[in-house]
């Protein structure tokens, strides 16, 4: 029942952030996608399982997952994905920690959507890296694939999209195959975990493999979610401002629940955010995309200024923007990389470059970025970001022999 519930939730994830482009507003008309267009996320999953003698937690990040339309053919477009990811899990079995880490892992694969209604109909995904746990010694190369097919192909929204409109989404058969490179490494964290959990858990962990190779490839049903479209303005994300639809989504198959809102502008959801209530969440942010609401200020010049720097001095850094309305613009500054606004400015003129000062109190590594917002409240995406080291490392080293050259050439 456990293993069926994790699938659904990986479904519904795959579901709602890949089946994102469901409407825009208009009646009787379905957004199109053209070869290009591409949609970044951020996205953050949890999931904490705690029983008598098991305790799991599992944490997943992964900044600026893209996605984009790659084709067309014949009546689906075909998307493809890419993107770092961070992994951690950290577990108890029989009172024995286990931990794991991935490193340099990344995430790409593929999807299928119907032109007609955007309804998904196939997703593959692989995950590489290499996992760092405490029952090796070594790291250990992995490789993780699986794909899924919906029959017929699922439809999260139905159109046309507009506030105050409700649907029940409609039930598909879910198969899940397992890649050959994932069941492989099932098996050799099996055998390593035999070696460290006592012998009387042999036979669970040969009971688990066995239920592996029984019940893959494995059909499970989805759908069957009440959704609600409850209201309809301009939401700030990362990526700036969109009009938006504010949903709502409850039931289904497994259990979960949630709130989503859809751009007509962006042609995708910009923001959602799912749950069980209990052991799982999972959220997704829009940080940029080739669709920009009208009107919003273009997005900033990447900020300019001093990299290497010394703790507790001020240093300026400077970034303008264009507002396609000429509008002033004031500009909100992340100072410590959480996409953020830590300061706004005051409004300046379009197109007029802009100095602010900083210091930092701290040592560390940051990254800067600044977005611009016009007087009408509409906000641009983030710029790119500026990589900043306080303090200046070695500095101290290098101290002594300035110095001296300071004494020579004043000598002379």
């Amino acid at each position: 029942m456990k293993r069926r519930f994790v699938f659904m939730v990986f479904a519904i994830i795959l579901l709602s952030v890949f089946s994102s482009s469901f409407g825009n507003g208009k009646k009787n008309d379905v957004p199109v996608w053209n070869v290009g267009d591409n949609w970044n996320f951020d996205l953050e999953f949890s999931y904490e399982i705690e029983q008598s003698t098991l305790f799991l937690n599992i944490t997943a990040r992964s900044k600026e997952l893209q996605f984009k339309v790659a084709r067309e053919e014949g009546e689906f477009y075909y998307l493809d994905f890419k993107g770092n990811l961070e992994l951690k899990v950290v577990g108890n079995i029989e009172n024995i920690n286990i931990s794991a880490s991935l490193r340099n892992a990344y995430a790409s694969g593929y999807a299928y959507f119907k032109k007609s209604d955007l309804s998904l109909k196939e997703v593959y995904i692989n995950i590489t890296g290499l996992l760092v746990t405490s029952v090796a010694p070594l790291p250990i190369p992995f490789s993780a694939s699986i794909k899924l097919i919906f029959t017929p192909s699922y439809a999260f929204i139905s159109f046309p999209i507009s506030e105050g409109s409700s649907w029940l989404t409609m039930p598909s058969i879910m198969r899940v195959e397992l890649g050959e490179d994932l069941i492989s490494f099932i098996k050799t964290i099996a055998e390593l975990l035999k070696t460290i959990l006592p012998s009387d858990m042999d036979e669970i962990v040969d009971e688990m493999l066995y239920l592996i190779d029984e019940l893959f490839p494995a059909e499970k049903p989805v759908g069957l979610y009440f959704v609600e479209c409850k209201s309809h303005s301009y939401l700030n994300v990362k990526a700036g401002t969109y009009e938006a639809y504010y949903m709502t989504f409850i039931g289904g198959i497994s259990a979960l629940y949630g709130n989503a809102y859809f751009s007509p502008t962006a042609k995708n959801i910009i923001k959602i955010y799912i749950t069980d209530g209990e052991y799982l969440d999972f959220s997704a942010e829009i940080i940029s995309s080739n669709y920009h609401q009208p009107g919003t200020p273009g997005k900033p010049q990447k900020p300019v200024g001093k990299e290497r720097i010394r703790i507790r001095k001020s240093y300026e850094y400077e970034s303008y923007a264009v507002d396609p309305d000429g509008d002033r613009l004031q500009y909100g500054w992340d100072w410590n990389g959480d996409y953020i606004v830590d300061e706004w400015t005051g409004f300046y003129p379009s197109g007029e470059k802009v100095r602010v000062s900083h210091k930092w109190d701290k040592k560390g590594d940051y990254e800067i970025r600044v977005r611009a917002r016009d007087e009408k409240g509409l906000e641009s995406e983030w710029s790119d970001s500026l990589a900043i080291t306080v303090p200046l490392k070695n500095y101290r080293l290098f101290t002594p022999l300035i110095s001296l050259l300071q004494d020579v050439l004043c000598s002379h």
